[in-house]
């Protein structure tokens, strides 16, 4: 089962003792940033509500025959949505499918428990449908929609749910819980990169993710000193499998704005030398549009949209901007 973080302990208490009270709300939002673990408590108050043995605190027991459903993903009264692969956003189809199912008599006798995640991604159909369920819930049925994002759902959407803020924990307490599971990692630089997410930081350690950020940072500064061709950077940042590069960029440019209006308190922490060489010699009207262009191209990578084009594009804008800062090197 899923673990309950230190941070979303209150908000677990508060779930339970509605249920204690009879008093559990038909429908659940749960928002708050990125990295939190927003899944983590839904997955873990899903299985509470199913399990046939929960313990004093209300978590499941892990051992029963429900609990084994939940952990195979084969629990008849356990449903999820989540966006489908390459799609942008969550079409009526699967809504109605969902509210059907949740229609009909539960399997088990106990509850019925849906969740839908990312669910700002639902489309104005998709959402309408959803409302008719939320408006006529039926006994017995819990449902969780999960947003980072919860601007973005309907206003009727929103209102028919009890909503739920998770945030990011203290700087301190984020800190002591990541420091114990990244080993030689820097947990304040990790946390930093994050914004203060802690699941957030903790993924960045897996795979090749730092690796990756810092050869897409050495190509970035050699943009603009020259030493690199922006086509070429481009056909390698196009190949990423996700917005990664995009990502970064975007965090570099605030740093540089953050530099040049004189605060010190960066994401990038390890990078800060070369930033403030940087920062010295850019335009800042220019940084600033340089950030909504990437802004815009993140929106723009969830269409058919030529990625190849769309990097050679803002990273020939970037090296652009270096054009004073090669003039004075080369003074």
């Amino acid at each position: 089962m899923k673990e309950i973080h230190p941070w979303n302990l209150s908000a677990w208490q508060q779930l339970q003792a509605q249920r204690q009270a009879n008093r559990l709300a038909h429908a659940y939002l749960f928002h708050g940033p990125a990295g939190v673990g927003k899944q983590d408590l839904a997955e873990a108050f899903a299985a509470s509500l199913l399990c046939q043995q929960p313990a004093a605190d209300g978590s499941a027991c892990g051992h029963c025959s429900a609990c084994q459903q939940f952990e195979a993903g084969t629990h008849p009264d356990n449903l999820i949505l989540v966006p489908e692969p390459g799609k942008t956003q969550i079409q009526i189809d699967p809504v109605r499918e969902l509210c059907a199912r949740l229609g009909l008599k539960s399997h088990q006798g106990g509850f019925k428990v849906a969740r839908i995640e990312g669910a700002h991604r639902l489309n104005r159909s998709a959402a309408n449908s959803l409302l008719k369920t939320l408006e006529e819930p039926t006994d017995n049925t819990v449902l969780v929609l999960i947003t980072d994002q919860p601007s973005r759902l309907l206003a009727t959407i929103r209102s028919r749910c009890q909503g739920l803020r998770l945030a990011a924990p203290p700087a301190a307490g984020a800190r002591g819980w990541l420091a114990t599971r990244v080993g030689d990692h820097d947990a304040d630089l990790l946390l930093a990169l994050a914004d203060g997410a802690p699941l957030t930081a903790l993924a960045l350690t897996e795979g090749e993710h730092l690796t990756r950020r810092r050869v897409w940072f050495d190509q970035w500064q050699a943009l603009i000193d020259g030493r690199e061709d922006a086509v070429a950077v481009a056909a390698d940042w196009s190949g990423a499998e996700n917005n990664a590069p995009l990502e970064w960029m975007s965090q570099w440019l605030m740093d540089l704005i953050r530099l040049q209006q004189g605060e010190h308190a960066i994401r990038n922490l390890d990078l800060l030398e070369p930033m403030q060489d940087m920062a010295e010699d850019m335009d800042p009207v220019t940084l600033h549009n340089l950030l909504e262009q990437v802004w815009q191209a993140l929106q723009m990578t969830a269409t058919p949209v030529n990625r190849q084009s769309l990097f050679e594009d803002l990273l020939i804008a970037w090296t652009a901007a270096g054009r004073p800062r090669r003039r004075r090197k080369h003074a």
